[in-house]
C-alpha cells in the first residue's frame, strides 16, 4: 500500500484513486501528530480526477466537539493560493508518511491564508461502524440491495404536537395557516452542534448544496429551510439528467460525492469529498450534514465543473452523475455511504394548465425526492412552488384548482381537491395543497411505517377573481323543517367589496325535530372532520379520505346530543346511562365525548373563504 501511494504521489495523480476493494488503508495515529509535520492531501479541483496538494500541521485542538479533537492545518500550495480551502472540499483525505491521518472538514470565512480543521480518521472509522437499525432486502438478481422498512420513529408525544385534541384534520394545518409559507415551520432534523470559537473566529463546516432548475423564490425557500444545517444552497450545478459521457461510475479517495435530496427536472445535491473506502463502505465529509444519525438518501458520483473563488468562502460547482449507493449514517465526525445499497425515492409529477381555450398553456415537471419523514414534505413543497413560479410568475389575481394524489403502498390512493384564490400570484396558493400537507402526518405517524410510492399534483390556474368571503347566513323561515331539504341564504363579499347572495341546501334529519341546533356554513376544505381520533394506520388513512374537497359547500348541523368516540369508531346518540358507564372513575376511560353532526354537501361555483354560524330551531313534527 505504502509503495503504491508513493508511486502515485511521484506521478502527481490518482494517489487516491484506489479501487474499492484495495488492501486496508494504514491510519496515522492522532497521538503522533505534532506541529510542523508536513504531508499531502487529495481532492478534486475539476472533472473527476483527484489531485495532490501539500499541507502543514499547525496544532491539535482538543475537545473541539464533544469527545472529538481536530487537527489544524495550513497550506501554501500554489493550487490553493487563490481559493484557499473551499466548501465541498470537506472529506479530502490528508496523509502523513503516506498514512491516512485525517479528513479536511472545517474552515474559516474571510480567511487570508488556507487554514482549517481536519477530522482524525480514528473518529470517522468508529462512527462509520455504528450499528444500523434498518435491515436490507436482497435484490432478485446480482444488483445492489435495497433498504427494508423500519419501525416508526415518531412517539405519541410527538404525534400530539400535530393533533393535540386527536383531530386528524388539524394535523394538516399543524405547521401554520395556508396563507403563510408553512414549509418554513415544518419539523426538521435538529440543528447541528456548532463548535466553540478558535482564535476569535469560528471554524465552520459547510457542504455546498448544488441547486439547479429552481426559481428564485423556491431557491430562497430552500435556503431558509436548511439554514440550521451544514448544507448551503448554491446555484452551482446541473441536473443529473444531463449525464457526462464516460463519467465516473465508482467512488475514489479524494473524489467528490453527491447526496441527492431531489433530482430530475430540478436538482439539489450536497457535495463533499470521499475520505476512505473499505469494500462497500465509504466515509466522507469529516463532519455531519444534519447530525441525524441513521439517514438514507441516494449518493452519486460528481462531475466537478470548477472551484469558485470567493473572499467570503470559496465553493465547488458540480453536478451529480451516477447513483452508486445510499447514505446510511450522518454522524458528528462523518457521513457513511454503502455502495451495496439503494435507497428508494418518491416520484413527484406536477402538471400545470393556465387559462382555457386557444390561450391555454400547459407544462409538466417530473422529479424524485428522498424518502425521509423530516425532509420529504419540505422538498416536495419547494418543487411544487418552483413549478408554479416557472409557468406563472405573474403577481396577479388568480383562482386555482389543485387535484393532488398521494399513493401509499398497500392502500388505495388518497385524493384531495383544493380550490383557492390569491391576489398576489399562484405561488401563494401552494401552502393550501393538502396532498403536500398530509405528507407530514403520514410520515410522522406513531402507528406504523408508511411507504409513499408517488405524489401527483395537477394544477389548473385561471386569471380571475372568482372569490367570495362568507359574511352572513339567513334562514328564510322561522325554523328548519325536519325530514326534508331546506334552503338557506348566504351573503358573501367579493374582492372589490360587492355583496353577492347564494342559496345553499341543508338536509335536516327527522331526529332533530323540536330541538335547537347550531347551523354552520363553510367551504368543504374548512369543515371539521367527521371522524374519530385514529388508533392505527388504517383509521388514520380512513380519516384523511373523509376530508372534503374545497369546491363544495359544507353545511353542518350540530345537535345537543352526545355520542362517543371509542377505539377509532364513532357511536352516536347514546342514552345518558350508557354515557355514564363509559366514563369510569376507577380506570382510564376508553371513550371520548363526541358531538354527532348532520352534514350536507353541495357544489359551489366560486372559492369560498371564511365560515358563519347561527342557532336555529327545528320545527316539531
Amino acid at each position: 500500500m505504502r509503495g503504491l501511494l508513493r508511486l502515485c504521489a511521484a506521478a502527481g495523480v490518482l494517489a487516491c484513486a484506489l479501487p474499492a476493494h484495495a488492501a486496508p488503508q494504514e491510519i496515522y495515529p492522532l497521538s503522533k501528530v505534532q506541529r510542523g509535520q508536513t504531508g499531502y492531501g487529495l481532492t478534486t479541483f475539476s472533472g473527476s480526477k483527484p489531485e495532490r496538494f501539500t499541507f502543514e500541521v499547525v496544532s491539535v485542538v482538543h475537545n473541539f466537539l464533544p469527545k472529538m479533537d481536530i487537527i489544524l492545518v495550513k497550506s501554501d500550495d500554489p493550487k490553493l493560493a487563490v481559493s484557499g480551502f473551499w466548501q465541498g472540499m470537506s472529506g479530502s483525505p490528508l496523509y502523513i508518511d503516506d498514512k491516512l491521518v485525517c479528513a479536511f472538514s472545517y474552515g474559516f470565512r474571510f480567511n487570508k491564508v488556507a487554514l482549517g480543521g481536519c477530522t482524525p480518521l480514528e473518529y470517522m472509522k468508529k462512527e462509520g461502524d455504528t450499528y444500523r437499525r434498518r435491515g436490507t432486502i436482497a435484490s432478485t438478481g446480482n444488483g445492489p440491495k435495497t433498504i427494508a422498512p423500519t419501525v416508526s420513529g415518531t412517539t405519541m408525544a410527538e404525534w400530539r404536537k400535530l393533533a393535540p385534541n386527536g383531530d386528524v384534520s388539524a394535523t394538516v394545518y399543524a405547521h401554520g395557516p395556508a396563507s403563510q409559507n408553512w414549509l418554513l415551520s415544518l419539523p426538521l432534523p435538529p440543528p447541528v452542534a456548532k463548535p466553540a470559537p478558535v482564535d476569535n473566529q469560528t471554524l465552520t463546516a459547510s457542504i455546498p448544496l448544488s441547486v439547479s432548475g429552481f426559481s428564485a423564490p423556491a431557491f430562497n425557500t430552500l435556503s431558509q429551510l436548511l439554514g440550521d444545517s451544514n448544507l448551503v444552497p448554491m446555484r452551482a450545478g446541473g441536473s443529473s439528467a444531463g449525464k457526462v459521457e464516460n463519467g465516473p461510475t465508482r467512488f475514489v479517495m479524494g473524489g467528490s460525492m453527491a447526496v441527492e435530496l431531489i433530482r430530475g427536472d430540478m436538482s439539489a445535491a450536497g457535495i463533499c469529498t470521499v475520505s476512505l473506502i473499505e469494500a462497500d463502505k465509504v466515509l466522507a465529509c469529516g463532519h455531519p450534514i444534519f447530525s441525524s444519525g441513521e439517514f438514507y438518501a441516494p449518493v452519486s458520483t460528481v462531475n466537478v465543473h470548477t472551484v469558485i473563488p470567493s473572499a467570503m468562502s470559496a465553493f465547488v460547482m458540480g453536478s451529480p452523475i451516477h447513483e452508486i449507493g445510499s447514505l446510511v449514517q450522518d454522524r458528528q465526525s462523518t457521513i457513511m455511504a454503502d455502495t451495496g445499497l439503494r435507497t428508494p425515492t418518491i416520484p413527484i409529477d406536477i402538471s400545470i394548465s393556465i387559462g382555457s381555450g386557444k390561450q391555454q398553456r400547459k407544462g409538466t415537471f417530473h422529479a424524485e425526492v428522498l424518502d425521509n419523514k423530516f425532509l420529504t414534505a419540505a422538498v416536495t413543497g419547494a418543487a411544487v412552488m418552483n413549478a408554479i413560479n416557472h409557468y406563472l410568475p405573474d403577481r396577479d389575481h388568480v383562482t386555482a384548482r389543485v387535484d393532488s394524489t398521494v399513493r401509499i403502498k398497500g392502500a388505495e390512493p388518497i385524493t384531495f381537491v383544493d380550490y383557492m384564490y390569491a391576489n398576489d400570484g399562484a405561488a401563494s396558493v401552494m401552502g393550501s395543497v393538502r396532498g403536500l400537507r398530509v405528507l407530514v402526518p403520514l410520515l410522522m405517524n406513531p402507528f406504523s411505517p408508511v411507504t409513499v410510492e408517488r405524489v401527483d399534483v395537477k394544477i389548473d390556474l385561471q386569471f380571475e377573481t372568482n372569490y367570495g368571503e362568507l359574511k352572513e347566513i339567513r334562514v328564510p323561515t322561522a325554523d328548519l323543517i325536519p325530514g326534508q331539504r331546506n334552503m338557506v341564504e348566504v351573503r358573501m363579499t367579493t374582492y372589490d367589496g360587492r355583496d353577492i347572495f347564494e342559496r345553499v341546501p341543508v338536509d335536516v334529519p327527522k331526529s332533530l325535530a323540536g330541538g335547537i341546533v347550531q347551523l354552520e356554513v363553510t367551504s368543504g376544505d374548512s369543515a371539521k372532520l367527521d371522524a374519530a381520533p385514529p388508533v392505527d394506520l388504517p383509521t388514520l388513512i380512513a380519516a384523511f379520505r373523509k376530508l372534503l374537497p374545497g369546491n363544495v359547500w359544507a353545511v353542518t348541523l350540530y345537535s345537543a346530543d352526545e355520542g362517543v368516540s371509542l377505539d377509532g369508531k364513532l357511536v352516536r346518540d347514546l342514552p345518558a346511562s350508557a354515557l355514564d358507564k363509559l366514563h369510569p372513575q376507577t380506570h382510564t376511560q376508553r371513550a371520548a365525548v363526541y358531538k354527532p353532526i348532520a352534514r350536507t354537501i353541495a357544489p359551489t361555483t366560486r372559492v369560498i373563504e371564511g365560515s358563519s354560524t347561527m342557532l336555529v330551531r327545528v320545527r316539531a313534527r
